[in-house]
C-alpha cells in the first residue's frame, strides 16, 4: 500500500510471552502471532534504517483508523520511519469472541446487570474480560512490555530487516499506551533507550486521577472491580516463579510507582525530566491533566485544546452515558465521529502543532 508520503509495510511478529497469561487466554493465536505496521518515508532509498518511533494506542483501541493520520504527518517531519505496535488483546490481537455479534450479545448481558452503566457494543467484551478477572490488565501489560522489548532489542541489535545495528527508538503513547512507554523507558533506562525521547499523550496520572468508565473504554462495573484491583495492589501478589519474576519486576515495580506517586518515580523523573514530553487537554475526563502534571514533574508540558479524551481530534461534544441508537445524542455522537481516520476541520490548527512540538521534541 503506498500513501502520499509512505508505503505501508505489515511485519509479522510471534509473541514469546503467554505462559503467564490466565488459562483460557493462552490459547488465543491472534494474539500470539500477529502483523503489527510499519510506515516508512517513501522518498527513502531501500537502505536499513537508523531509527524509528514507536506508536502505543489506548485501552481497548479496535484499530488504528485515529493513529494512522499522526504516523503519517509525523513521517513528514521526523524522516524515520513510524511502528504502530499493538497491545495485547488490542487491534488485530483480539480473537473471533470480539466480532459485532457476540459484543451486541454482551453488551445486553451486562446493561441487564443492576447499576451498570456506560455499556455499550464498543466496550462489552473488554468489560466482560475485565470484569471477570481484573488482572488480565496486569498480565496483558506484562505480555506487552515483553513484546515491545522484543521488538527494540530486534532493531537494536540489527536483527530486524529494516534496522541497522544500533538504531534508536523513541515512543509515542497514547493513554494507556502512554504508561506502556514510561514504564519501558524508566525501567530500561540504562540499556537500550539511554537516549531514547517518550511522548505521553493523555497519559500519566496517578490511579486517583484515571476514570476509564466510557461507551468506548469501559463500563462502570468493569472500571470499579479494575480499580479496586490496582487500588488493593493485588498484582503485587500473583504467584510467579523465579524466572519469570526476574522479568517482572521491573514492570511491577514502575507500575505501581506511577499508580501511587512513589518516592522513586520522582527522583527518577529528575534524571530524565528533559526526554519526556507530556502533551495534556486540561479538559480531559478519563485522564486528568493536572495530575499527570503533578505526577511525573518536572517532565517537560504541552497543553493543547483538544476535544474528547476518546477522540482529541475529533469532537468535543461529550459522549452519552448510554449508548442507543434511538436517541438523538447517540446518532449526533456517531455522525461526530465517522471517517475517523481524518482529521475534523476544527482540530486541523491544535493537530498541526501537535505534529510539530512533538516532532521537534523528538529531533532536538
Amino acid at each position: 500500500m503506498v500513501g502520499t508520503n509512505f508505503r505501508l509495510r505489515r511485519q509479522i511478529f510471534r509473541s514469546r510471552w503467554t505462559d503467564f497469561l490466565i488459562q483460557e487466554d493462552q490459547s488465543i493465536t491472534e494474539n500470539r502471532i500477529f502483523n503489527y505496521l510499519i510506515l516508512e518515508p517513501i522518498d527513502q532509498p531501500p537502505l536499513k534504517k537508523k531509527g524509528a518511533l514507536i506508536i502505543f494506542h489506548g485501552l481497548n483501541e479496535g484499530s488504528y483508523g485515529q493513529i494512522l493520520p499522526w504516523a503519517s504527518s509525523f513521517i513528514r517531519q521526523i524522516n524515520l520511519p513510524v511502528i504502530l505496535f499493538p497491545l495485547s488483546f488490542h487491534v488485530g490481537r483480539r480473537s473471533s469472541l470480539w466480532n459485532s455479534k457476540n459484543q451486541s450479545r454482551t453488551a445486553y448481558q451486562r446493561f441487564r446487570i443492576p447499576g451498570n452503566n456506560k455499556v455499550s457494543l464498543f466496550n462489552s467484551r473488554i468489560s466482560e474480560r475485565l470484569s471477570e478477572s481484573p488482572e488480565r490488565y496486569y498480565l496483558g501489560g506484562l505480555q506487552s512490555y515483553l513484546d515491545a522489548l522484543d521488538l527494540v532489542t530486534q532493531i537494536h541489535t540489527g536483527n530486524h530487516p529494516l534496522y541497522e545495528v544500533g538504531s534508536k527508538v523513541h515512543f509515542l503513547g497514547y493513554s494507556a499506551g502512554g504508561y506502556m512507554a514510561l514504564i519501558l523507558l524508566l525501567s530500561q533506562l540504562n540499556d537500550f533507550f539511554s537516549n531514547s525521547r517518550a511522548i505521553l499523550f493523555s497519559s500519566g496520572a496517578p490511579l486517583d486521577g484515571i476514570n476509564p468508565e466510557s461507551i468506548f473504554i469501559m463500563d462502570s462495573l468493569a472500571a470499579r472491580n479494575l480499580h479496586a484491583y490496582l487500588r488493593n495492589k493485588s498484582f503485587l501478589t500473583n504467584s510467579f516463579d523465579a524466572e519469570q519474576w526476574k522479568l517482572f519486576e521491573k514492570p511491577t515495580h514502575w507500575l505501581e510507582q506511577i499508580l501511587f506517586k512513589g518516592n522513586e518515580l520522582e527522583n527518577r523523573m529528575k534524571l530524565i525530566h528533559d526526554r519526556v514530553l507530556l502533551v495534556v487537554n486540561p479538559k480531559d475526563k478519563v485522564i486528568s491533566a493536572a495530575q499527570s502534571i503533578l505526577n511525573l514533574a518536572p517532565a517537560k508540558t504541552l497543553h493543547l485544546d483538544l476535544g474528547v479524551h476518546e477522540f482529541p481530534f475529533k469532537t468535543a461534544e461529550p459522549l452519552p452515558d448510554v449508548y442507543d441508537r434511538k436517541k438523538t445524542e447517540t446518532r449526533v455522537m456517531l455522525e461526530n465521529i465517522r471517517n475517523i481516520h481524518h482529521i475534523a476541520p476544527d482540530y486541523r490548527a491544535v493537530f498541526d502543532k501537535f505534529i510539530h512540538k512533538v516532532s521537534n521534541f523528538i529531533v532536538t
